[in-house]
C-alpha cells in the first residue's frame, strides 16, 4: 500500500516532469532564434529567476512561520508534507553545499541551452534524461544504498526505461527517407544552395548550408549542417589550432554533458546538514549560489577574452627587436592591457533585454518550479527514485518537439516516438513498484 509520503513524491515528480519538459521551449522560440541568444545569457536569465522565485517563497514561508508561532497549525495542516515545514529561514541556514550544486548547474545548463538550440528539443532532453537515469541509479542505489525490493528488478526497470529513452532519441533524430530527399533535390536542380533566400549562408569553399533553426515551424528536421570553427591562439608552448565541428553533433555532446552535471546537482543534498535542506531552505541557498556562480562565469569569460586579445596584440609589439627602456615597455604593456580589456568587454554577448526578458523569465520560472518539485520528490522517494521519475520530462519535451516545433518528420517516426514514450511509462511504473519505501 502506498503511503502519503510516496504519493506526495510521485505527484511532485509528475509536476517536476511537466515543468522540466516545458522550460526548454522558449530556448527555441522566435525571440531566441531572431537574436541568436548566447547560451550563457539564457542561463543567466534562468539563474536570476531561480533566485527571485526562491526569495519570494522564502518570504512567504517566513510569514507563515511567524503566524504558526502565534497560532499553531492543526495536525491536519501539519501533514501536508515535509516540504512546507514553515521553518523560518535565515542566512545562518545557508549551506556552502549549494555552491557545489550551482557549479554543476551553470555549465550544465549552459550546455543544455546550446544542445536545444543546435540539435533540437526532443532529442536533447531525451539524451540527457537517459544519462540522468543511469547516473541517478549509480548515485542512489550503488553509492547511497537506497533500498529496492529487488536489485535485479531495479536494474531491469532502469534498463526498460533506458530502452524507451533511446527509442525516443532515435526517432527524434531520424531523417525522412533519403531517397525521397534525393529525388526532391534532383527536381530542385542545384540543391538548396541555389535558392535565393537569406537563410543560406556561404561557408568555406563552394558549399552552403541552411540553418533551419531560423524556421522552427517549417516541419523540417532541426539538424544543422553548419560547422563551428574554433581557432585557438598559439600559446608559448602550443601552436595555433583550428577545429571544425558540426553544430548538430556538438549539440548532442552538450546534451550528454548536461545530463552528467544534472544527475549530480542534487547529490549535495545528501551531505548538507539536515536543517539546511528542510522545506525550501536549500532552494534559497541554491538560488543565491547560482547567481554568484553565474557572475563568476561571466568574469572568467571576460578574463579569457582579455587574455586572448593580449596574446594577439602582443605579437605586433614584439615585431621590433630593438631594446626598449623599462618605462617604454611598461607603457606598451599598459596600452595592450587597456585595449584588450575594452575589446574583451565589447566581445561579451548582449543580453537582448527587450527581446529576451519574457522567454528568459518564463523558462526560469518553469525550471524553478521543476527544481522545487524535484526537491520534494527526492525528499520523499530518494535520489534514485525522485530524480529518475522526474526525467519523464523528456516525454513532455518530445511532445513539444513533435507537435509545436515539428522536429520529428514522417508518420513512422512519429509512431515510433509515441511507442517509445509508452515504453518509458512502463519503465517508470516498474521503477515505482520496485521502490522499497
Amino acid at each position: 500500500m502506498m503511503d502519503s509520503d510516496e504519493l506526495t513524491g510521485l505527484v511532485a515528480a509528475g509536476l517536476a516532469a511537466i515543468s522540466f519538459g516545458t522550460y526548454g521551449v522558449p530556448m527555441k522560440g522566435e525571440a531566441a532564434t531572431r537574436v541568436d541568444v548566447d547560451p550563457l545569457v539564457f542561463q543567466s536569465y534562468k539563474a536570476f529567476t531561480v533566485f527571485a522565485t526562491s526569495a519570494i517563497l522564502i518570504c512567504l514561508n517566513n510569514v507563515l512561520a511567524e503566524d504558526m508561532i502565534m497560532a499553531p497549525l492543526s495536525d491536519e495542516m501539519n501533514t501536508v508534507g515535509s516540504y512546507w515545514t514553515f521553518h523560518k529561514w535565515s542566512f545562518s541556514d545557508f549551506t556552502p553545499w549549494a555552491f557545489v550544486s550551482a557549479l554543476l548547474w551553470v555549465p550544465g545548463g549552459t550546455a543544455g541551452v546550446y544542445a536545444i538550440r543546435r540539435a533540437g528539443l526532443a532529442i536533447s532532453v531525451g539524451i540527457w534524461s537517459c544519462v540522468i537515469v543511469i547516473l541517478s541509479f549509480v548515485w542512489g542505489v550503488v553509492i547511497f544504498g537506497e533500498k529496492q525490493k529487488s536489485a535485479l528488478g531495479a536494474v531491469g526497470a532502469v534498463a526498460f526505461l533506458c530502452i524507451g529513452l533511446l527509442g525516443i532519441a532515435y526517432f527524434s533524430s531520424a531523417e525522412v527517407d533519403v531517397k525521397k530527399k534525393g529525388q526532391a533535390k534532383m527536381q530542385q536542380g542545384d540543391s538548396v544552395a541555389a535558392e535565393t533566400t537569406p537563410l543560406v549562408e556561404k561557408e568555406s569553399g563552394d558549399e552552403a548550408s541552411l540553418d533551419f533553426e531560423a524556421f522552427p515551424h517549417s516541419g523540417t528536421c532541426p539538424h544543422s549542417h553548419q560547422t563551428v570553427d574554433l581557432h585557438l591562439p598559439a600559446f608559448p608552448v602550443t601552436k595555433e589550432l583550428s577545429l571544425h565541428i558540426s553544430k548538430y553533433h556538438l549539440g548532442l555532446f552538450m546534451a550528454v554533458i548536461n545530463g552528467v552535471f544534472a544527475a549530480t546537482i542534487m547529490v549535495p543534498l545528501q551531505y548538507a546538514p539536515p536543517n539546511t535542506t528542510q522545506g525550501i531552505g536549500y532552494s534559497m541557498s541554491f538560488g543565491i549560489a547560482a547567481v554568484l556562480v553565474v557572475l563568476l562565469f561571466w568574469v572568467l569569460r571576460f578574463l579569457f577574452l582579455t587574455l586572448v586579445n593580449c596574446i594577439f596584440h602582443s605579437r605586433w609589439a614584439e615585431i621590433s627587436n630593438e631594446p626598449r627602456r623599462l618605462t617604454v615597455a611598461l607603457q606598451i604593456f599598459m596600452q595592450i592591457l587597456t585595449h584588450s580589456l575594452i575589446q574583451g568587454y565589447n566581445q561579451l554577448p548582449s543580453f537582448h533585454i527587450r527581446e529576451m526578458w519574457r522567454p528568459g523569465l518564463t523558462s526560469g520560472v518553469l525550471y524553478s518550479m521543476g527544481n522545487l518539485f524535484g526537491i520534494v520528490s527526492i525528499q520523499n522517494l530518494g535520489d534514485f527514485m525522485g530524480y529518475s521519475l522526474g526525467q519523464s520530462s523528456m516525454i513532455i519535451s518530445g511532445l513539444w518537439g513533435l507537435f509545436y516545433y515539428r522536429e520529428i518528420p514522417g508518420a513512422m517516426n512519429m509512431i515510433g516516438f509515441l511507442l517509445s514514450s509508452c515504453v518509458v511509462f512502463v519503465g517508470i511504473l516498474l521503477m515505482a513498484t520496485e521502490h522499497n519505501g
